[in-house]
């Protein structure tokens, strides 16, 4: 009886140490961070800062997005950025992560600590546990570990925002839902039927733009370039009819 009893003790403790072990695992890839929330409590904030707009609020972004500080945000660069963001305060959060896209910049107070992500109201409340969102919200900010990961909007392709401005001289875009790294490094435009792609410019936040003339004529096709050096070349994605302010959807993506 006693050696079965010390079996079932090295049995539990191997047991415990493996479930230890697994949950700080949990934790690997993991940092600090500030984690703030702005607008109402059950809103989707706002893709200003990279040229989304009010389209933060529809799927596949469906509110689950964050503006980031200068450390995140990138003057720009960090646009379409994917990042879990883990909340372990009990009782108010879950422990589970959550998925954010970074839609704008978060200036002034954001900037005092190293790395902070202030969420839309839906966001940060998707981070409690049942039935304490507007607790967790109550409490307006909380440390937070963060990592980046891929980004992964399902079915949904690469969009192509045409900027409101945009006219025969001047082409300009907003590019949206890029899966996988979420930022670009190039993107090239080509007029119907070329393969030659002209450098756009990365204007600000996600809009590119190049100037152009009224022989350089739709439909439209881009090569876009991942940051980590991942091509795809979406065909005729923007017909030369294009409306100003319209999105258009490709029908391709990268790996997510």
């Amino acid at each position: 009886m006693a050696l079965h009893v010390q079996n079932f003790l090295l049995i539990f403790a191997l047991i415990s140490s493996h479930m230890l072990l697994a949950k700080t695992n949990e934790l690997e890839g993991f940092s600090p961070a500030l984690a703030t929330w702005y607008g109402e409590p059950y809103g989707a904030g706002s893709g200003g800062g990279c040229g989304w707009s009010d389209d933060v609020q529809f799927p596949p972004f469906s509110a689950m997005i964050a503006a980031g500080n200068a450390n995140i945000y990138l003057k720009g660069k960090g646009c379409g950025n994917c990042y879990q963001i883990l909340c372990t305060r009990v009782p108010y959060c879950s422990t589970i992560p959550i998925t954010v896209t970074i839609t704008d910049e978060c200036p002034g107070a954001c900037n005092d600590v190293p790395f902070a992500f202030d969420l839309s109201g839906t966001a940060f409340g998707a981070m409690s546990s049942p039935g304490q969102a507007d607790a967790l919200r109550n409490l307006g900010r909380v440390d937070v570990q963060y990592r980046r990961v891929p980004c992964n909007y399902g079915s949904t392709n690469i969009a192509f925002k045409i900027d409101a401005m945009a006219n025969p001289y001047w082409f300009a875009m907003t590019i949206e839902f890029c899966a996988g790294d979420g930022g670009l490094s190039s993107v090239g435009v080509a007029s119907d039927g070329s393969q030659q792609f002209r450098l756009m410019k990365n204007i600000w936040g996600a809009v590119w733009a190049v100037d152009v003339d009224p022989s350089f004529r739709g439909p439209y096709s881009f090569k876009l370039i991942s940051q980590i050096d991942e091509p795809v070349i979406a065909t005729n994605a923007v017909p030369s009819d294009f409306v100003p302010g319209q999105s258009y959807y490709s029908l391709v993506n990268f790996r997510s």
